[in-house]
């Protein structure tokens, strides 16, 4: 409105100035001046990167080949987000949408003249970024937008810092961060077990479990990913009709003796499954090695007696997917990861894959035949902390009310997690690459360069045109800090001011009134729980862990840059849509 009325006014001092001939050629040349000097050049630059850099930081037109502004309110403003809005939210009418952009899109960032970026709900985001280049800020930005429940992976706690007391105000949050990292407790444990009667049930999470354990370096290793799998499914089944723990699977697996597992399977005739066990017995002595090896990768998290006692909930404890969906939850998963992956990847995959399994099912039973509001997965470090199969769940995601954004540094990254294939699969099925500024990957910056295509400029001191690329890897590599790289198939390349969350105005009032960190209650005790069989002479029944704290300390407010930066302009939206408005 400010803006609005020092326009006003000045348009009518404008009407009210008589100008003379002098002041009006003036004028003229000042807008002739300022025209030349804010269009983009047609003539190649001999310091290309340095006149690139100047033109962003000044949110000026970036250069020939990049978005015009006509291109930026077709392909990127809230109408082009607004037109599939009735596919998103089948559930809102059209004055419900019309009034609220963060109920059909998600804002990435403020292109030149500081036009806002919208992506809507059912497009996927990869976002290249390398550590400490801003990611976290970015996707804390969109978490505290985004209109449904949320799941959010990490090695640290800054995003829970950021966003957890405005999600709090929205729905339920939940904590899963077993190795208790920045001092946020868990606020629940999780048996992979529950439901495993159902055979169907059984083989979606022991397929999760050894599918996210890394088979690089061994021979025929899809091979050996579904041997392992078959015997881990037959042990769920077992433990889950026999009353038995994630404890006594380990114990199982390590010792190479199923039998036990194998009686309660026939006692309950499941034949097919009692014969997957027996051939522990049965297989070659390599055979059975190699299999029992890929089991105790996927379950070595529970030789560390802390985080064994995240999957053995007590009496009443556990994880409700149906209702964290229902009542748009907001699902923190907190890990850390010191060697290429971490020991509880497994079990972090195992529950994310659950919860997007459940979320497809209930949109399946939706209006529309998709989730609504939909699902956010953002997978921070996804690699290494929830190494999920992304190339099959990027498919068809979009279309069923789930919207995942997975981080990785390169394409480097993703080739060794997913091969070749699987990365190239991965940036086909994301309708939105963003690329920050410092990745060094050659691969990904060549990559990048090509996508955004050629534009015609003339050779420095002649007329002579040549094709030239709109953005070359070392423009893309030295972008400024705090901007990034936007590419979309079929629209012409973006570079951006990102979001970040600290600087956004849910996250000022909620730390100005007191609420930023949501207090979280630490998840009950573990109950004593019948003693497995022991391997070698050692039990493997962990002590029950020491009582958490029930909130996060102070020490979780994030970190406030140093530098003066400028404040990120986030849409004015009705505050009726945030439950703590009503009450003013």
């Amino acid at each position: 409105m400010r803006a609005i009325s020092a326009f006003g006014a000045l348009v009518a001092r404008l009407y009210a100035w008589q100008p003379g001939p002098c002041a009006a050629a003036a004028g003229v040349v000042l807008v002739v001046l300022v025209f030349r000097c804010t269009r983009p050049s047609k003539r190649l630059r001999s310091n290309r990167v340095r006149h690139h850099r100047i033109r962003v930081r000044l949110r000026l037109h970036p250069g020939r080949g990049h978005a015009t502004v006509f291109e930026l309110w077709l392909r990127w403003g809230r109408l082009a987000a607004f037109r599939g809005s009735g596919r998103t939210r089948p559930t809102l009418s059209i004055w419900a949408r019309a009034g609220h952009s963060a109920s059909y899109a998600v804002q990435i960032g403020r292109a030149h003249y500081w036009h806002r970026l919208w992506v809507d709900l059912q497009t996927h985001i990869l976002m290249l970024a390398p550590p400490r280049s801003g990611k976290s800020a970015l996707l804390a930005r969109i978490i505290l937008h985004f209109c449904g429940p949320v799941v959010s992976t990490t090695t640290k706690a800054d995003i829970f810092a950021l966003t957890s007391g405005v999600r709090a105000r929205r729905g339920p949050v939940m904590v899963f961060n077993p190795q208790n990292i920045g001092g946020v407790p868990s606020t629940f444990r999780w048996n992979p077990i529950a439901g495993c009667e159902d055979p169907a049930t059984a083989i979606r999470r022991a397929d999760a479990f050894t599918q996210s354990v890394s088979q690089r370096g061994v021979e025929d290793a899809t091979f050996w990913s579904q041997m392992a799998s078959d015997w881990l499914r037959a042990m769920f089944q077992a433990a889950a009709l026999g009353g038995k723990t994630m404890l006594h699977v380990a114990a199982w697996s390590m010792s190479g003796n199923a039998s036990e597992a194998e009686t309660i399977l026939l006692n309950s005739r499941q034949f097919q499954a009692a014969q997957a066990l027996s051939q522990m017995r049965s297989a070659a002595q390599k055979t059975a090695a190699t299999i029992q090896m890929s089991l105790s990768r996927a379950l070595s998290f529970l030789t560390d007696p802390s985080l064994a006692a995240s999957v053995l909930p007590a009496e009443g404890d556990g994880f409700d997917i149906a209702a964290f969906l229902k009542n748009r939850g907001t699902l923190y998963m907190i890990a850390e990861s010191r060697n290429e992956e971490s020991p509880l990847a497994p079990l972090f995959a195992c529950l994310a894959g659950e919860v997007h399994y459940e979320a497809v099912l209930l949109g399946s039973q939706a209006p529309g035949g998709r989730l609504d509001p939909p699902l956010l997965l953002a997978l921070d470090e996804i690699t290494q902390v929830c190494p999920l199969p992304l190339p099959s769940l990027l498919a068809d995601s979009g279309g069923k009310g789930i919207q995942i954004i997975p981080v990785v540094h390169g394409e480097a990254q993703m080739r060794s997690r997913w091969h070749a294939d699987g990365s190239r699969v991965i940036q086909d099925t994301c309708g939105v690459k963003l690329i920050l500024p410092g990745v060094t990957d050659p691969d990904t910056l060549k990559a990048a360069s090509q996508i955004c295509g050629t534009t015609a400029l003339k050779e420095r001191g002649s007329d002579d045109v040549t094709r030239a690329e709109v953005m070359t890897p070392d423009m893309i590599s030295r972008l400024p800090a705090g901007y990034g790289l936007v590419i979309r198939g079929g629209s012409a390349p973006v570079v951006a001011r990102l979001c970040r969350g600290w600087k956004d105005r849910l996250y000022r009032r909620a730390k100005r009134h007191g609420y930023a960190v949501a207090a979280i209650t630490a998840a009950p005790g573990r109950p004593v729980t019948p003693e497995p069989p022991a391997i070698g002479g050692l039990s493997l029944v962990p002590p029950a862990p020491k009582p958490a704290p029930a909130a996060p300390a102070a020490a979780l407010e994030p970190y406030e840059d140093a530098e003066p930066v400028a404040a990120e302009m986030v849409p004015a939206e009705d505050e009726e849509i945030y439950p703590w408005s009503a009450g003013r």
